[in-house]
């Protein structure tokens, strides 16, 4: 009889756990393999195995799998997925659909060119103003070495090397500090999985003085060097022509991952001063992982450790000087021209205290009109969001058709809208608006269907200046 009921009971087991499998769909069945899947990957190849037994990690796995289970579509399970590792335990983890197969992404990045806009040489005076958006792309690293011997025949005296919009990439860094030294650098070096299996505390120095330096511009070879070897070392050589004078280091929160290292690494020159942001703190190299059902996963391989100041990830690259990041390139061109430091950051942080004042302090302003009944359904009506620098946004979305507008307050105290003869708008084009109760509305046709961004421009105190983008 007792066997009876253990057989009873187990069958009633299976019935539930068989009830509570079938309410999942097919769609979230195979999301849940893709998180078992990037687990597996994680525990084979993150870089540092110690980091997955840490409550951050596992607290987050649990939140992937319990997302597998609920989201109903492909596109919002990436969403969802890359939301929650934006805040994650380390950075460098990334889910996709698959546009290669993992195996050509390395040959892909090997040969990209990226264009124009990766590098750009400005001049002010005798400085030269060298500007790098990422460090991807075949044309980024040539045109870095271009930008150098443009520098060196036009014999410039001061260099400001502008990376405050770089979020990395792979070896353009190289060029970029090559030509500022006169000596070999050891600045660093990557840490894989094969360290941490078998030590407890971070590499020094003196664990990588006998080991070759890293030399190669393939990212390819590079992740399979990186995964073989507890250690790589990165030394960085001397390149012609060189430049012998002082060097201005823009950064911003946004300078991550290969930018920071090279910060990093121009940091060891007397030569240069780091000006701006403490940088993002994103030091990781990462590599692509197929995933099963179209999906495919990015995750480190290896952690970088700096010879000058440790690990970078999650602290990020402190600047020489401390400064909002959008008057940086200023304080650079003060300091060349023989400005006094002191009283320099004081007049850039007096117009910095000027632009974060708010024209209308205390006050909220909406977008009222024909799409919204003139405000009188306050919960449909689009409020405006100071973006500081006397910047004022609201973002709608509006059906085609023809709409009239204004801006006001709740109250109507006063509104922004047409001056004389102005009131019709157009997208891209810039309109100035009268502040007055009872102003003239302003009108815009759309032609179809559009999410627009309505950009107030409050910086003047006379003229209001409206773009609708």
């Amino acid at each position: 009889m007792r066997n009876l009921k253990i057989l009873f009971i187990a069958l009633v087991l299976v019935s539930c756990n068989q009830s509570k499998e079938t309410k999942y769909t097919q769609h979230n069945l195979e999301l849940l393999t893709v998180a078992d899947s990037i687990s597996q990957l994680m525990a084979n190849y993150q870089y540092n195995p110690k980091e997955l037994d840490e409550v951050a990690y596992i607290k987050l796995e649990k939140e992937i799998n319990e997302l597998a289970k609920k989201v109903e579509t492909k596109a919002a399970f990436i969403d969802r997925f890359n939301q929650l590792w934006s805040d994650g335990p380390f950075s460098h983890v990334r889910l996709a659909e698959t546009e290669k197969p993992a195996k050509e992404m390395a040959d892909f990045i090997d040969s990209i060119r990226v264009g124009d806009q990766s590098v750009s040489l400005n001049w002010e005076g005798k400085t030269a103003i060298l500007t790098v958006t990422t460090m991807t792309g075949l044309d980024t690293k040539e045109r870095v070495f271009e930008a150098y011997r443009e520098i060196d025949k036009k014999k410039a005296q001061a260099l400001v090397i502008d990376i405050r919009n770089n979020t990395g990439g792979t070896f353009a860094g190289i060029p970029l500090i090559g030509h500022l030294m006169t000596e070999p650098i050891d600045v660093g070096m990557f840490v894989s999985r094969k360290w941490w299996i078998n030590n407890v505390t971070a590499p020094k120095i003196e664990d990588v003085r006998t080991l070759s330096s890293w030399e190669g511009w393939s990212i390819k070879t590079f992740w399979q060097d990186v995964q073989e070897q507890p250690l790589t070392r990165v030394r960085f050589k001397p390149m012609l022509p060189y430049f012998d004078g002082p060097v201005y280091v823009l950064t911003s929160k946004k300078t991550a991952s290969a930018a920071e290292f090279t910060v990093d690494a121009m940091a060891q020159l007397e030569k240069v001063t780091i000006i701006g942001e403490t940088t993002a703190g994103e030091m990781l190299s990462q590599k692509m992982f197929d995933l099963p059902y179209g999906f495919q996963l990015s995750l480190p391989i290896a952690e970088y450790y700096s010879t000058r100041i440790g690990r970078i990830e999650g602290k990020g690259v402190k600047p020489d000087i401390a400064l909002n990041q959008s008057v940086a390139m200023e304080l650079a061109i003060s300091l060349i021209n023989g400005k006094d430091q002191n009283e320099a950051i004081a007049r850039l942080q007096e117009e910095l205290n000027k632009m974060e004042e708010k024209p209308l302090e205390g006050e909220a302003i909406y977008l009222f009109g024909n799409m919204n009944d003139w405000g009188k359904n306050s919960d449909a009506s689009t409020r405006f969001e100071y973006k500081g620098n006397a910047i004022y946004e609201a973002i709608t979305e509006l059906k085609q058709g023809t709409y009239e507008f204004k801006i006001a307050q709740m109250n109507w105290d006063y509104d922004f809208g047409a001056t004389p003869n102005q009131e019709k708008m157009t997208i891209g084009t810039e309109a100035s608006l009268i502040k007055k109760p009872g102003s003239g509305n302003l009108k815009i046709e759309l032609a179809e269907d559009a999410e627009l961004i309505f950009h107030l421009d409050l910086s003047d105190k006379v003229t209001a200046r409206l773009t609708i983008k």
